[in-house]
């Protein structure tokens, strides 16, 4: 099968790392035009020089999904630029451990913050590019979201759940509006389970205790072994293909068998 995404604006959030930056390099080394921010100027600057070796234009700006002048400032530039965006991949997310593990200590801000994280540049970012896929008759919009959206699990910090589910629900809502997906838009999320990406909790937990860490990923994810953003971004590129047209509304879990839900 081959996939081709020249002449496609492919809009990802937080695209610097981990799962969002394996899309956006895979997009741009299949012809796209790629477009992200992030909050860290070091790893802006290092995008940018993986991206100069190849013949893909892209727009990379330094802002914070918290900042809502940011985002609205930064939609609206990317639309002058680039005229529309056909695929628009929300990545930005987080907050799995934010906060403590009894809710009783946690500040209720901490509950509006993690929403706003994982849902706010989803809702804003599609108000903005959707009008442009309507348009041009044509758009994917994806989440990524988390298992922990679909089931919770003791460990899990309620915050994060409520603010993936919501993720999925405002997928699922939008799959079913007919005013987009007869323009051949659809919506859909994949929902990874443990991955390992630097500098983030599952590295940190690695490096505190390397046995335990081992121990806990054998015990934790029945394939023996934790996922990497490699694992996730081939059925991202899938479901914004031509090749996915039918999938619409659809959740994906890819966890190694972690979940439990059916």
């Amino acid at each position: 099968m081959n996939l081709s995404f020249k002449k496609k604006n492919v809009f990802i959030s937080g695209a610097t790392h981990g799962i969002g930056l394996d899309c956006l390099l895979n997009f741009a080394k299949l012809g796209a035009n790629v477009i992200t921010f992030s909050r860290d100027q070091k790893k802006i600057n290092n995008l940018k020089k993986k991206l100069n070796k190849t013949t893909s234009k892209y727009l990379i700006k330094q802002g914070d999904i918290l900042d809502d002048d940011f985002i609205h400032n930064f939609s609206k530039e990317v639309l002058n630029k680039y005229k529309k965006i056909d695929i628009l991949i929300h990545n930005v997310g987080g907050g799995g451990r934010w906060g403590k593990d009894n809710f009783l200590k946690t500040k209720l801000n901490v509950w509006d913050e993690v929403y706003k994280k994982n849902n706010s540049g989803l809702i804003i970012f599609t108000k903005y590019f959707l009008p442009t896929m309507i348009k041009n008759n044509w758009g994917r919009v994806i989440a990524i979201g988390s298992v922990c959206g679909i089931e919770s699990r003791v460990e899990d910090r309620s915050w994060f759940t409520a603010a993936k589910s919501a993720q999925h629900g405002i997928i699922k809502s939008f799959s079913k509006k007919h005013q987009f997906t007869k323009k051949n838009i659809t919506f859909n999320s994949i929902s990874p389970g443990p991955i390992f990406i630097k500098n983030t909790g599952w590295e940190f937990e690695k490096r505190k205790n390397p046995k335990k860490f081992k121990k806990k990923i054998e015990n934790l994810i029945p394939t023996k072994h934790i996922g990497k953003p490699e694992d996730i971004s081939p059925l991202c590129l899938f479901l914004s293909s031509d090749h996915a047209k039918y999938i619409n509304g659809s959740n994906f879990i890819i966890d190694g068998g972690t979940s439990n839900a059916i």
